[in-house]
């Protein structure tokens, strides 16, 4: 009986045009996007069955669109929607949702087109503008389309159009300008060395470095490292120069030495005093400390050095006790 009643009451509501209003459309003064195209239930709240309606394409990704009172009320009218300005300074800004698309994805886009054309070089490239980047829509995918590539082999210069996302007629597309440069392996001290320290192939390790910001005195292989000393102390992880290691000094100035002049048929030999630090077979000068004569030698040994013979010709380079 209690149901009866209160189905009778609401029917009598109804007929008497006390139902419960439906809710006024609500302007969204700011909204954000995310198709290609606005719905009238983007610009407004409660629009209905017209929500889907559409009214207007949507801007370009990251891009905004303002409508006014006036455009908006005549929207309104023209889908039959219950609403009207509250003031004429009324409007909705409307933006397409995006995201980016950066340099380093460009980069590494245009350095596969790169090793398409040349295979086994080791590049990098430095764009013209790092800060580059294109705007697509929220939902687009982050794959670019490049075309037009073009690389002078000389100066390392390339260009190249990039569209982004592929595939997309109405994809952005860009001109794109940098310069290729290649990386090379050199080896590294793994620890820092000092002077007189001895290097060692487990001290060293191997990077790759941009190819135009080492020297040409820069060392490239190993060996040319391996059983030499640092002049200056040395720092890891750093590309050694070649004028930066010797071989390990033999002699030392100031230091005693043995002279040794030998021919076919005779060998002297004479106690000398070391005018230069010299390596293996080095030219230093020693002084006899007999008879203090300077002369020109060869560093033969440690603490041994061979003197010139008579005339400018080099004495064998023979170890010799005195």
């Amino acid at each position: 009986m209690t149901r009866l009643v209160f189905a009778l009451a609401a029917v009598l509501a109804v007929a008497c045009g006390f139902a419960p209003a439906l809710a006024a459309p609500l302007l969204r003064p700011a909204v954000s996007v995310a198709e290609p195209v606005i719905r009238l239930g983007d610009l407004f709240a409660d629009a209905g069955k017209r929500a889907n309606d559409p009214v207007a394409p949507a801007p370009a990704p990251g891009m905004r669109m303002t409508f006014t009172a006036d455009w908006l009320a005549a929207m309104a009218r023209e889908h039959q929607l219950a609403w009207t300005p509250s003031s004429p300074f009324d409007q909705a800004v409307v933006a397409r949702a995006s995201r980016t698309i950066g340099a380093d994805r460009i980069t590494a886009a245009l350095l596969g087109e790169v090793a398409a054309r040349q295979p086994g070089d080791d590049a990098e490239i430095l764009l013209d503008n790092p800060g580059l980047q294109f705007v697509v829509a929220a939902d687009a995918s982050d794959t670019l389309a490049i075309d037009g590539l073009t690389i002078d082999q000389r100066s390392g210069r390339l260009s190249a159009f990039v569209s982004a996302p592929a595939g997309d007629p109405a994809a952005t597309r860009q001109r794109v300008t940098g310069r290729l440069v290649y990386r090379v392996s050199v080896p590294v001290l793994s620890r820092a060395l000092a002077p007189g320290a001895t290097i060692a192939a487990t001290d060293l390790d191997r990077i790759k470095v941009r190819r135009d910001r080492i020297g040409a005195d820069t060392a490239t292989e190993a060996v040319q490292l391996i059983g030499k000393t640092p002049r200056r102390e040395l720092r890891a992880g750093e590309p050694v120069r070649l004028g930066d290691v010797q071989l390990p000094l033999l002699v030392h100035k100031g230091d005693l030495v043995t002279i040794v002049l030998e021919t076919r048929s005779l060998q002297l030999t004479a106690q000398g005093k070391a005018l230069d630090d010299g390596a293996k077979d080095a030219q230093v000068r020693v002084e006899n400390t007999k008879s203090h004569r300077i002369v020109d030698a060869s560093v033969t040994g440690a603490g041994t050095v061979a003197a010139a013979l008579p005339g400018g010709a080099a004495a064998p380079a023979q170890t010799a006790a005195r």
